[in-house]
């Protein structure tokens, strides 16, 4: 069994969505200044890194983080390569996408257009994943986030998928249980039988 390390890592000078607060994280408590032991305290946004959208991000009185379903972000999930000259979701065969409910989409600007999302419900997908920091980019941003998590789509953001080949793996991804909170940073991998 290979595990593979999906998930960016949280720092003060990581790339942030545009006006997002940057993390901060702060040693409250050092050994190296005589304390029995190091705590730190961290600042950061609901959507930093690697994290998950909740319907409640868009929607109000929705599903918050806390109450999203887990069968959602832990099963069986197929990495799609749309970098490149790679064709989008929308072009590919659904005969392709038999069995698959969770989709992981590798490219540094992997954003879905409205028809994608269309394509992502028609297709029956639970879980769309983007290495991108946003599902979907410039005039269609906002909207392919309604139609996502309208239709009750989770999305999972900023993964990290540069080492990772085109295939199929069992992914295991688990935001932060926040309180009625319209996202978290997750720590996401990939298993792979070896």
């Amino acid at each position: 069994m290979k595990v593979i390390d999906i998930s960016m890592t949280i720092h003060p000078e990581m790339e942030i969505y545009n006006g997002d607060v940057a993390p901060k994280i702060t040693r409250i408590s050092r050994i190296e200044d005589g304390d029995s032991y190091n705590v730190s305290n961290i600042t950061l946004g609901s959507h930093t890194g690697t994290h998950v959208d909740p319907p409640l991000h868009f929607f109000l009185n929705k599903t918050g983080i806390d109450e999203l379903p887990l069968q959602g972000l832990v099963g069986p999930a197929r990495v799609i390569d749309v970098s490149g000259l790679n064709i989008p979701i929308e072009a590919h065969d659904p005969g392709s996408l038999e069995n698959v409910e969770i989709i992981l989409l590798k490219g540094q600007k992997a954003h879905l257009t409205i028809e994608g999302a269309r394509f992502l419900i028609e297709n029956n997908i639970r879980t769309i994943g983007t290495e991108a920091l946003s599902i979907a980019a410039g005039e269609v941003e906002n909207e392919v986030h309604r139609i996502l998590l309208g239709a009750e789509i989770i999305i999972i953001e900023g993964l990290d998928l540069f080492n990772v080949d085109e295939g199929d793996y069992l992914l295991v991804c688990l935001p932060l249980k926040i309180a009625g909170c319209d996202g978290a940073p997750a720590r996401a991998v990939l298993i792979s039988d070896l």
